[in-house]
């Protein structure tokens, strides 16, 4: 879970436990009161997780040594505590010392000694602050808003002009950035993932050896015959992809799950980019895509017509490539297609209403079809809708076997924080990279449908 999430967590199970609080004389039942203790129960573990995951964040030690001490904890008393710059709020901010000590002798004297610093009052409509209060003040929520955002109802209008005030409403924002999802990119997944040290140069055969019938030897020698196999060789080597953010020292010290977002966002950006270099890559100064290097599989094209028997063309498809992959390719067998793909195959098999299955589905979610696990990729071609001729949406076979994936200093992406070049315009670098290559190891041990469209 990263940061974002666990103090996103942190935030709902506050939320539950004050909802059980109910109004102000509220008596909360037994059920009530177990949920709450439950929901408090998850705050705190969350909150010990998340002050410990802030203690190791580097980047904002590196920010944070800024420090403010608030003398007056409590409205009688002297007790010193330190809050970082990031947690300060403005009633604080404007807890001067000459308004602290006038308040402090407005309480002493009962309301009798009046200072200068009293005469507006702290919250600047005749309130006064007490320092520290907000220590000891549990902040409600109304219909699960954050603290401080309930504002008039024409808070909406504070981006344009608005004779009732909108322009003076503060609307703050939730640093908790909701993420893109990460897409789906079977092929590395389903594939044979090494780490290298250097290029690799793998030896594969490219045809058999023959065999020849030998005459029998009488009054003339006879020789066996037959010729040798032939071989080959690929080079697995590692190219190197990645991509650096430029982040302000400020925007790390005023919102600090920003780190973790753009780290995040720097390693699925890998991913996205990596995965459609598997799939369709030249193999020039880059890895070699294993759509359009596989074996021919059932040849000819299939045809869509636009017709009801669309369905029954798509499931042959299915059943006629698993006789074109050698036996000893099918134990590990796999599918790969777009998810949009493997939905079709769902809908043609509720179309023609089959006594057996095309599709299931595993206890554990895991999808099959004819018994064999489905991997889906988002870079898989889609199936044609148009006059298309030679599309290959769906591939079949070992992938294990099929296609290499080879990580130059093993499967993990490097980030490295930049900290020096940017310096003198308050800029930090956050650096992404991987030396990757992939190639397809054996062409047989995948085959390919075509499907074409009239």
């Amino acid at each position: 879970m990263t940061l974002q999430e666990m103090m996103h967590e942190q935030k709902t199970a506050l939320s539950e436990a004050e909802a059980m609080l109910g109004a102000k004389d509220h008596v909360m039942t037994p059920a009530e009161e177990e949920k709450y203790n439950t929901a408090m129960a998850k705050h705190d573990r969350l909150a010990k997780q998340v002050a410990e995951r802030k203690s190791k964040n580097t980047i904002l030690q590196m920010f944070q040594s800024g420090k403010l001490i608030i003398e007056d904890r409590a409205p009688v008393g002297a007790e010193g505590f330190v809050q970082s710059w990031a947690t300060i709020s403005r009633s604080q901010q404007i807890c001067t010392p000459g308004y602290k000590s006038a308040l402090l002798s407005f309480l002493r004297t009962g309301g009798k000694a009046h200072g200068d610093d009293l005469t507006v009052g702290a919250d600047g409509q005749g309130g006064y602050l007490m320092p520290g209060s907000e220590l000891y003040t549990r902040q409600r929520r109304a219909n699960g808003s954050i603290p401080g955002m309930n504002a008039a109802a024409y808070e909406g209008n504070q981006g344009s002009s608005d004779a009732a005030g909108g322009y003076a409403i503060s609307v703050p924002t939730e640093q908790f950035i909701v993420p893109l999802a990460l897409p789906d990119l079977g092929i590395f997944d389903a594939s044979m993932v090494i780490p290298t040290a250097t290029d690799i140069k793998i030896p594969q055969q490219a045809s058999f050896g023959t065999s020849a019938i030998k005459a029998e030897s009488t009054g003339t020698l006879a020789t066996f015959g037959g010729t040798d196999p032939t071989l080959g060789q690929f080079t697995l080597s590692a190219y190197m992809a990645g991509a650096l953010r430029w982040v302000s020292w400020e925007l790390l010290q005023d919102v600090e799950t920003f780190q973790q977002f753009v780290v995040d966002d720097l390693l699925k950006g890998q991913r996205i980019l990596e995965g459609s270099l598997l799939a369709t890559g030249s193999g020039t100064n880059q890895a070699l895509g294993v759509f359009g290097n596989t074996g021919t599989g059932t040849g000819a094209a299939y045809n869509f017509a636009g017709t009801a028997a669309d369905s029954t063309t798509l499931l042959n498809s299915l059943f006629d490539v698993t006789a074109t992959l050698k036996g000893v390719y099918q134990a590990n067998a796999v599918w790969i297609m777009s998810r949009a793909t493997g939905l079709a195959i769902r809908k043609a098999q509720m179309q023609s209403n089959l006594f057996a299955p095309v599709v299931t589905v595993d206890p554990d979610g895991t999808e099959r079809i004819l018994g064999k696990p489905v991997f889906y990729d988002v870079n898989a071609p889609a199936l044609p809708t148009a006059t298309t001729a030679g599309v290959v949406p769906i591939l079949y076979g070992d992938f294990k076997a099929g296609y290499i994936i080879g990580v130059r200093g093993g499967a993990g992406i490097n980030v490295k924080v930049l900290d020096q070049p940017q310096a003198a315009q308050g800029l930090l670098g956050i650096l992404a990279y991987r030396r990757l290559d992939g190639r397809v190891r054996r062409s047989e041990a995948i085959q390919a449908i075509t499907v074409s469209h009239t």
